[in-house]
């Protein structure tokens, strides 16, 4: 058999022969695995971290103490050196007279009964006027109240350092008097004062004959606004006038049959027919003259009596028009028809619909005249805060934003006997003097009715005021503070909380001018006051310690 292979056969393939990894594979395995390493790294390193510490997180006040400190000379229950511990060490400071609950002024170890406790330099004294303040404040409507068990008052907060304070982002502000307004605050709006203005229709059906006052124009009580051509009027003066002709017909023919009958010439009963006649004509003559009245003219059928017929023609025809307007106008071809429309009030010329030559009635509303020196402001109030109000009290009208800065002082005139329906609101009415026209009408703002004015309140910062529950609480600073080697800390004080005005805040009861208390950032002390009780309220903490 040939061992000679044909040339269209293939050869097996030799076999691989294995080489080194490259630079490059190597690299990319390390980069792939360099991140897991790390992680596992790291949670070795926490677990020993963890196993080491026991799983605590050190306190702030270890964290912004300032300054190395032997950790067995380390509080961890304060936060504080062991050696400094004002806690823990009771005899590094001297304790206050513990004097107990105040009922007077619901707050504990009271400066207003015991100014010892005031932590001021120097000895407050008080006038009649502090206490009496304090009492109307009280006594005025129900304040916040504090929980009489509670006894956080007795922990103080201490700082390591002053350096801590500064870390913390914490500052302080000093108690001090300001001038506060304790008011019941509503929303409302400004009308014209409803006794004071008139929307004015014609009397008479005619048609507009001359238009004399525009929008804005001042006038006085009685002046022309308009000048109305009614037939209507016409009719009433022809009326008048023809019943004074036919009166003075019947009081001559009477007088004649009189002396007639006197002397026999003529029966009685003539004469007296004569004098009934002159009665009726008598009756007619008033009523033609009242019809006048009715319409608004002055007419007495006396002022007339001695007139000519020409001459009553012509007072007719200018009735009720001022002697300046007539000598404006042409006395043979003015019509007798005019109805003058007058301002019932002096004041301000609010609305204008009258057009000269257009047909009106006595539905059509013509003009409106206000008189703005005085405006209402209604006030929708609260159920729960109409019981504070009285008649007599001050009001402050603030108008919106943008259109008016400062207040507007009024006095309250008006409470509702009953609710609105749908608000259930108590809407209440105060009178605005608006001697410059600042004011105007349909303006929307707020109104605060005064209950109380204090020209001394004690303040603080809003913010320097916290709550935990049960109690509102200020921490003050000791006076010692600054002392060199005195302990750093602040006394927990309950306060009884008054007004509240934006940044500040009165306090009625439980502070005195010129102490220092913490205000900015005060928070953390409140957290750190607080953090031995959690799971508890304050009040059981304490009493079971007690």
């Amino acid at each position: 058999m040939s061992t000679t292979m044909h040339r269209d056969e293939v050869a097996p393939a030799p076999a691989a022969v294995s080489s080194p990894p490259s630079k490059t594979s190597y690299w990319n395995w390390l980069r792939k695995s360099a991140p897991t390493a790390i992680v596992l790294s790291a949670l070795a390193g926490l677990a020993l971290w963890g196993h080491s510490t026991d799983w605590t997180l050190p306190k702030f006040s270890k964290m912004f103490g300032g300054g190395a400190v032997e950790m067995d000379d380390w509080c961890k229950e304060h936060g504080v050196p062991e050696s400094q511990c004002i806690v823990c060490n009771t005899s590094l400071i001297a304790r206050p007279t513990n004097y107990g609950w105040c009922k007077e002024h619901g707050v504990a170890q009271c400066p207003l009964e015991h100014p010892d406790v005031a932590q001021l330099n120097k000895e407050f004294s008080f006038t009649p006027d502090d206490l009496q303040r304090v009492d109307r404040a009280l006594a005025l409507r129900p304040r916040a109240e504090n929980n009489s068990r509670c006894l956080l008052h007795e922990r103080p907060i201490q700082l390591a350092s002053l350096q801590a304070m500064e870390k913390l982002g914490m500052d302080i502000a000093v108690v001090v008097r300001r001038p506060v307004i304790e008011a019941v605050v509503a929303n409302g709006e400004v009308t014209y004062d409803q006794t004071q203005s008139a929307r004015l229709a014609s009397r008479v059906t005619g048609t507009v004959w001359r238009v004399e006052k525009q929008v804005g124009d001042r006038v006085e009580k009685d002046e022309i606004l308009a000048l109305i051509d009614s037939a209507e009027v016409g009719r009433a003066k022809g009326e008048f006038m023809q019943a004074i002709s036919q009166q003075r017909l019947k009081n001559k023919t009477a007088d004649r049959l009189k002396l007639l009958a006197s002397d026999g010439t003529i029966p009685g009963r003539t004469y007296q027919e004569a004098e009934a006649a002159l009665q009726e004509a008598d009756i007619r003559l008033l009523g033609a003259q009242q019809v006048l009245v009715n319409l608004g003219f002055v007419a007495k059928a006396s002022d007339y009596a001695a007139m000519s017929t020409d001459e009553i023609d012509k007072r007719l025809r200018f009735l009720g028009l001022p002697a300046e307007q007539v000598a404006a106008l042409d006395g043979e071809s003015t019509t007798s028809n005019l109805f003058p429309l007058r301002a019932p009030l002096r004041g301000v010329v609010v609305a204008r619909d009258a057009v000269a030559g257009e047909v009106v009635d006595t539905t059509s509303t013509l003009f409106g005249v206000a008189n703005v020196d005085r405006m209402w402001l209604t006030l929708d109030v609260r159920q729960d805060d109409a019981k504070y109000l009285q008649l007599g009290q001050t009001v402050l009208f603030q108008a919106s934003r943008g259109y008016e800065e400062s207040e507007i002082k009024g006095s309250l005139v008006w409470i509702s006997t009953e609710a609105d329906d749908q608000t259930r609101t108590i809407k209440v009415r105060a009178n605005l003097p608006n001697p410059d026209g600042r004011l105007r009408a349909n303006t929307f703002g707020t109104g605060r009715v005064v209950l109380r004015e204090d020209s001394q309140a004690v303040v603080v910062p809003t913010e320097a005021v916290h709550s935990d529950g049960c109690c509102n609480i200020v921490f003050v600073r000791d006076k010692h503070f600054l002392k060199e080697g005195a302990p750093r800390f602040f006394h927990v004080r309950k306060v009884r909380v008054g007004v509240t005005d934006g940044d500040v805040t009165e306090i009625i009861a439980g502070l005195l001018p010129g102490e220092v208390i913490a205000s900015k950032n005060s928070v953390v002390l409140e957290a750190e006051l607080m953090k031995s009780n959690l799971g508890a309220g304050c009040c059981e903490v304490h009493m079971t310690k007690k």
